[in-house]
């Protein structure tokens, strides 16, 4: 009897599972069904990830690989559910999805650099060259996590045996009279966060996730949260208020000044208190912590710019993380851009936040008689 084909929605599933009615169900094969008392499906959850999870603690992950769909299926029962970021599991779950639909059927061992080569220039074409990286990189991973298990011996991309589509880095740099403009119409808030991000260079969610207890009388001690590595600014140099002060002193301004608003508005309660610097008028933190995301942020910082575009001089849009590299920019030596943006190496400073380019001495010059 020829099998049914499965539908679209659940070819991307490993075998036996289904997508019903938005719960992951995993159909229990006839040998299998005494272990479960009998039962024919079960619940896996809601989440891909949960379901990944749980179904690898019903049964211990196969240790003979021999085809790509049990290579994938393991690293993202394993590795891709070990990571703490919410946008890096689902990134890494979207392309393990079109890597199995495309090469789940092969055996690990016969993908040939030129079979990713073809894969590469599909996703490019049909998706975009970004994405096709994207897919590379998680795919370079799972060969590397292969060897570690014992399933190949060999790995198919390194030593530039395939390589990822070159793409231009970002160069955007905001101009000073650019920021101005937008200064005009944006929300206070927003304004007096920017000040702060333009002496500190601080990425997005290390600003937000800042706590009052951070600030001391002498500094502010900042936290990364991608690196865990700590940061402090002094508040006074010289015994003059530092411009890490002033920007901390506008963001407290702006706070008192909504709080004596709602007051005049009998009818608008005040921002409630919290233990960020930077707060929702609820008193929470804008950076949600559980999918490592700032929604709320986001919308404020895009309708300030639309904003901007439609009642002044701004020409083209830019991104809260342009600022960082602006901040990258001005400094005036590629070793203080580096140690201002906490970057542990170099080259990531030079290429992607020195969008100025370097000051170099001009040249003597020649003498024409």
């Amino acid at each position: 009897m020829t099998p049914k084909n499965r539908l679209k929605k659940n070819r991307t599933l490993p075998k036996y599972w289904r997508l019903q009615k938005g719960t992951y169900m995993y159909r229990v094969p006839p040998l299998l069904r005494e272990r479960h008392n009998g039962k024919t499906e079960i619940s896996l959850g809601q989440s891909l990830s949960g379901a990944y999870k749980k179904f690898a603690e019903m049964y211990q992950v196969n240790e003979c690989i021999t085809l790509m769909r049990d290579l994938l299926d393991r690293y993202r029962i394993e590795i891709v559910t070990a990571h703490e970021s919410k946008n890096t599991r689902d990134y890494k779950n979207s392309a393990l999805d079109r890597l199995r639909a495309s090469m789940g059927e092969n055996l690990a061992t016969q993908i040939t650099p030129q079979f990713i080569y073809k894969y590469r220039d599909h996703i490019g074409r049909t998706r975009s060259q970004k994405r096709a990286n994207q897919d590379l990189e998680v795919l370079s991973h799972c060969f590397t996590k292969a060897i570690e298990w014992g399933v190949l011996s060999d790995h198919p991309m390194t030593n530039k045996k395939v390589v990822k589509f070159s793409l231009p880095g970002r160069d955007r740099y905001v101009e000073d009279w650019e920021l101005q403009q937008w200064a005009t119409v944006a929300n206070p808030f927003l304004v007096a966060y920017v000040v702060l991000k333009g002496t500190t260079g601080l990425r997005q969610q290390d600003l937000l996730t800042i706590k009052r207890k951070d600030i001391s009388e002498t500094e502010l001690t900042s936290v990364n949260i991608k690196t865990g590595k700590k940061m402090r600014f002094p508040l006074y140099i010289d015994g003059e208020a530092s411009t890490v002060k002033l920007a901390l002193d506008a963001i407290d301004e702006y706070y008192r000044n909504q709080r004596a608003k709602a007051l005049r508005n009998r009818n608008k309660l005040p921002p409630a208190m919290s233990p960020y610097l930077c707060y929702t008028r609820e008193g929470k933190c804008y950076y949600d912590f559980d999918n490592n995301r700032s929604r709320s942020f986001a919308s404020i910082w895009q309708r300030s710019m639309t904003k901007a575009l439609q009642k002044t001089g701004l020409v083209e849009s830019f991104t809260e993380h342009d600022l960082r590299a602006k901040v990258g920019s001005d400094v005036d030596s590629d070793i203080d851009a580096q140690k201002l943006l906490s970057h542990s190496d170099a080259a990531t400073t030079k290429k992607h936040y020195r969008r100025r380019g370097s000051v170099v001495a001009p040249a003597k010059g020649f003498t024409i008689v």
